[in-house]
């Protein structure tokens, strides 16, 4: 009898155990978990030391941390008051990478600016950096049918564009790097033609309507997940119709993508993955997660402000950035 006792347990554990780590913690923000109020943010990321990292627009850089808060600006740093921080990412040496007009690198004590002036960087702008395991730094610098794709390894400038390589069209709206240090790239140059591309090992691949399964109205940016699954955001902001008939995200991985939806009206931009494959949606006005079964969405917390990114800290919180700061799971 003991035994069955001790079994019911060790099961009812196990279930607890794998139910857990699907339950989002969506409804646990509200004006106590509040930080930097009166910021736009559009970007974060965190270091190996735990510091979090934020872009604003026109507001600077911010380094937030236990011992207290830094904010670099035009009159500290080689920002300008106009430097809107598209994205961040950090290498394993500590260097902070900001995709703005240009590509900026902060070692801790000093400011690089990287464009079109001083590099063979085609476009000054940049919206999406990715670090690969070697410290190679992927970055977009692209608009409407210019640019393309950089890779820099510290020293070389390598830019592909349609014109050198196998990328399909110039505008490039996201990065992505898999566990397999593939690179993915995200390509809108219109609305309803969009792809997909894969660069391993020199070789392109490219994923068009008919390999994902359905067609792209447009690319919000992408993320890998702990599958190595390609997680993307399906952006309609273009459109000019009241609702949308096609997914908000997919997922793939090679076969036809699961397309997920969980209204007809909320327009996403972008998608962020937590440790438990969660799949959080970035919208104006609402925030939405997937927990691999089922949608939560809140639709009031955010009204006014808008989500603009969405990362987990290493102590796994969920940091979500508005346009007035900053809401931290409890």
């Amino acid at each position: 009898m003991k035994n069955l006792i001790y079994l019911f347990i060790l099961l009812l554990s196990l279930f607890s155990c794998e139910k857990s780590q699907y339950e989002p913690q969506i409804m646990n923000f509200d004006s106590n978990t509040r930080i930097l109020n009166g910021y736009f943010v559009t970007s974060m990321a965190f270091d190996n030391n735990g510091n979090a990292w934020i872009g604003t627009f026109k507001q600077g850089l911010i380094k937030y941390s236990t011992n207290g808060l830094t904010i670099y600006n035009a009159e500290n740093s080689i920002l300008t008051d106009s430097s809107v921080i598209h994205d961040i990412s950090i290498d394993s040496k500590n260097n902070i990478w900001i995709g703005c007009d240009g590509l900026v690198k902060f070692d801790g004590s000093r400011f690089y600016k990287y464009n079109s002036s001083n590099t063979p960087i085609p476009e000054d702008y940049v919206s999406s950096i990715e670090i690969d395991s070697k410290n190679n730094i992927w970055f977009t610098s692209s608009r409407f049918r210019q640019g393309g794709v950089v890779k820099y390894d510290g020293l070389n400038w390598n830019v592909y564009t349609p014109d050198n390589s196998g990328l399909p069209v110039h505008s490039v709206r996201s990065i992505a790097i898999d566990k397999n240090d593939n690179v993915w790239l995200a390509l809108s140059e219109m609305v309803n033609d969009a792809c997909l591309v894969k660069i391993a090992n020199h070789n392109w691949t490219i994923y068009t309507s008919d390999d994902l399964g359905f067609s792209p109205y447009y690319f919000g940016n992408i993320r890998i997940n702990s599958k190595n699954e390609l997680c993307g955001a399906i952006d309609y902001s273009l459109s000019s119709t009241y609702s949308n008939l096609g997914p908000q995200v997919f997922v793939f991985d090679g076969e036809p993508a699961s397309q997920l939806q969980f209204d007809s009206l909320s327009n996403i931009k972008s998608i962020s993955i937590d440790k438990a494959d969660n799949i959080w949606c970035a919208g104006y006005g609402i925030l939405a997660v997937f927990n691999g079964k089922e949608w939560t969405t809140d639709e009031t917390t955010f009204k006014e402000n808008g989500v603009f990114a969405i990362e987990q800290s290493p102590d796994g919180k969920i940091w979500i950035g508005t346009g007035d700061g900053i809401f931290i799971s409890e």
